[in-house]
């Protein structure tokens, strides 16, 4: 697959979640989200444990943990057993760390890659960081930071959309024949 394609992909999927999530709240959508997600990782990680003990004739211990506790988070997630809303605070926090790290991260691909790319970076960084702390420090916040906390998820899906549809993609490096 090419890189702008996988952009494009990712941009889609990005907006998608932003929209679900502005519409249905946060803690739902996660679940679904990384239900989905821990389900698929578990498959993806089951067959690689079983591809390396076909080859090296070694059944190594914590692939096939990971593989089982990625299957058993995701079956409880989509089965509403469990929740990331026990974690809410664990994930606002990890929520507003990716808007800190966007920031710099924005700074660092208007250098070197894009103005635009960049700018949308900063925006959507700071707009995640400062609800992520609105959301820890004002009552009843819930509601209006899972609203507004999706609609930037879908900005930045919209900005990672627009960059893989407007950048140009690079050619392979033609080689060179040897006289």
């Amino acid at each position: 697959m090419s890189k702008k394609l996988i952009g494009i992909l990712e941009g889609a999927a990005t907006i998608v979640l932003g929209v679900l999530v502005a519409i249905f709240g946060g803690q739902a959508v996660l679940d679904l989200y990384f239900g989905i997600l821990f389900i698929i990782a578990s498959a993806g990680l089951l067959a690689f444990t079983i591809v390396i003990l076909t080859k090296t004739r070694i059944l190594n211990f914590f692939s096939l943990f990971g593989a089982f506790a990625f299957a058993l988070f995701g079956s409880f997630l989509l089965a509403n057993y469990y929740s990331f809303g026990y974690f809410m605070y664990t994930l606002v926090l990890l929520i507003i760390a990716a808007g800190f790290a966007l920031i710099p991260y924005g700074v660092y691909t208007i250098v070197k890659f894009s103005l635009f790319y960049g700018i949308g970076q900063i925006v959507v960084g700071a707009g995640v960081a400062t609800l992520g702390l609105c959301y820890l420090f004002i009552p009843e916040f819930y509601q209006a930071f899972w609203i507004v906390a999706g609609c930037l998820i879908a900005l930045y899906g919209l900005f990672m959309l627009l960059s893989a549809l407007f950048t140009k993609e690079e050619k392979p490096a033609e080689t060179q024949e040897q006289e």
